[in-house]
C-alpha cells in the first residue's frame, strides 16, 4: 500500500521545478535548503512568478506511444561498500527482474558512481543486463545528487506520458548517503508528482530513507530477498495518475 502522508507542508510548484532545474555539481550557484519542519525544499531562484501555476509533469511535443505505460527505474548504490558478495548478489537479482518484467514496462537504470545509465524503455533488457553484468562497486554513496538525476528522468517520461501510467522509482542501497540526505527531495518529489519510491535497505535493518510518510522502505540480505522485493513493488502498481496541478505561493 502507498503510504498516506498528513499534515506536512507541500513546497510550492516553483520551488520543486527550480530543484529540478538545478545542477546535481555541488558548485552550482543555486542554493537549496531543506526544513525539517515542512519537508519543503526552497531555491533562492524562482522559475515562475509569484501566483503563477505549475503542472506536473511539464508539457511537451513528445508524445509516448503508449500513455499508461508502467515505468521502473533502478538506482544501483555502487558503493565501495557493496564490493564482493553484495553486488554480485544485486546484479543476479536484476538480471532475473530484466527477465520477468512484462515486456511492455519500461526499464532503467542509473547508478550513483557510474556516468553509464539506461534510459526507461521495453526494447532494452538485453542491454540491461549487459550493463548490470559490467558494474564494479567503488567509489562514495552519493545518493542525494542520483535521486535528482532519477527524479528528473521520471518526470522527462511521465511528460512524455502526459502523467498517465505509473511511477516507480526503486532505489536499492546498503548505506548512508555521501552527498547530504536525499529525504528532503524524496519528500517533495512524492508529495509534489506521481513518483512512487521504494527503497530496499541492502544488508541493512535501518536507514535514512526509512521513513514510511514518503518511502516504501523494504529489507534485503540475499538474491531472493532482494526479487521479493522488487515483486512487492510491482504488486502494489496503481494503472492511473493523474496530472497534479498546484498553485505557488
Amino acid at each position: 500500500m502507498k503510504p498516506i502522508y498528513k499534515k506536512f507542508a507541500l513546497a510550492s510548484a516553483a520551488s520543486f521545478a527550480a530543484l529540478l532545474h538545478t545542477s546535481c555539481d555541488n558548485s552550482s550557484s543555486k542554493k537549496e535548503a531543506y526544513s525539517e519542519a515542512t519537508f519543503e525544499l526552497r531555491s533562492d531562484a524562482s522559475d515562475s512568478p509569484q501566483g503563477s501555476r505549475k503542472v506536473w509533469p511539464p508539457a511537451t511535443d513528445t508524445v509516448a506511444p503508449n500513455l499508461m505505460t508502467e515505468n521502473y527505474l533502478v538506482v544501483l548504490d555502487d558503493s565501495g561498500s557493496m564490493s564482493g558478495r553484495r553486488i554480485a548478489q544485486a546484479k543476479e537479482a536484476l538480471k532475473k527482474i530484466a527477465r520477468t518484467l512484462p515486456a511492455e514496462h519500461n526499464l532503467g537504470l542509473l547508478f550513483l558512481n557510474r556516468d553509464s545509465e539506461l534510459k526507461l524503455g521495453t526494447e532494452n533488457r538485453d542491454a540491461f543486463t549487459q550493463l548490470i553484468s559490467t558494474t564494479h562497486a567503488s567509489g562514495g554513496t552519493p545518493l542525494l545528487a542520483s535521486t535528482k538525476r532519477a527524479v528528473l528522468a521520471m518526470t522527462k517520461q511521465a511528460s512524455q506520458q502526459k502523467g498517465l501510467g505509473a511511477y516507480h522509482l526503486i532505489i536499492v542501497t546498503d548505506g548512508e548517503s555521501s552527498d547530504g540526505s536525499p529525504l528532503g527531495l524524496v519528500a517533495s518529489a512524492v508529495l509534489q508528482t506521481a513518483i512512487q519510491v521504494h527503497v530496499v535497505g541492502f544488508h541493512v535493518d535501518d536507514h535514512e530513507l526509512n521513513d514510511t510518510r514518503f518511502v516504501d522502505y523494504q529489507t534485503a540480505s540475499n538474491t531472493d530477498e532482494l526479487i521479493k522485493a522488487f515483486e512487492a513493488v510491482a504488486a502494489e502498481t496503481n494503472t492511473f495518475s493523474d496530472p497534479k496541478e498546484f498553485s505557488a505561493h
